[in-house]
């Protein structure tokens, strides 16, 4: 059996820690020189995705204890907030070394053409990604919130 309290204790630890260095690393990014990438509106998107999504884990990481999720819910919680956050800055990355966009960001890449194309699928993929996982993660936020609240028999 899981101990819980504990469980979350860690959790939330880490999702706070890692939040934090998301943040810092995003405004890292934010020094790179627009001539050391082939297409600086990527390192602009990292530098923005980056910092907001690592604030978006800080607060996440202060509902843990709130959230009426089981161990491997809260698991797989944990796991899909890491991936759909730092995928979110990482497309940006990898689109400004590689010098290409996304069809999943048509008004990024029209105001802002990258110099090599703007479909790859390697910038496409980790967006997909990043989709699908944070999606799950707020899901299941939304849901560890709403069974912990059904739970103490507070339906306020």
């Amino acid at each position: 059996m899981t101990n819980m309290p504990e469980l979350k204790s860690k959790l939330r630890h880490w999702t706070l820690v890692l939040g934090v260095i998301q943040v810092t690393f995003g405004c890292m990014v934010g020094f790179i020189p627009p001539d050391a990438v082939q297409w600086f509106r990527g390192i602009v998107m990292a530098h923005m995705e980056f910092t907001a999504n690592g604030v978006l884990m800080i607060v996440l990481g202060l509902l843990v204890k709130e959230l009426g999720l089981g161990a491997m819910a809260l698991k797989l919680w944990f796991v899909t907030l890491q991936l759909g956050t730092w995928t979110n800055g990482l497309a940006g990355l990898v689109g400004a070394f590689m010098g290409y966009s996304s069809k999943l960001m048509p008004t990024l890449s029209e105001k802002f053409p990258p110099p090599h194309g703007m479909d790859h699928p390697l910038v496409t993929g980790i967006l997909q990604l990043c989709g699908v996982t944070i999606m799950l993660a707020l899901l299941l936020t939304i849901f560890g919130l709403l069974t912990a609240r059904a739970a103490t028999g507070d339906g306020r």
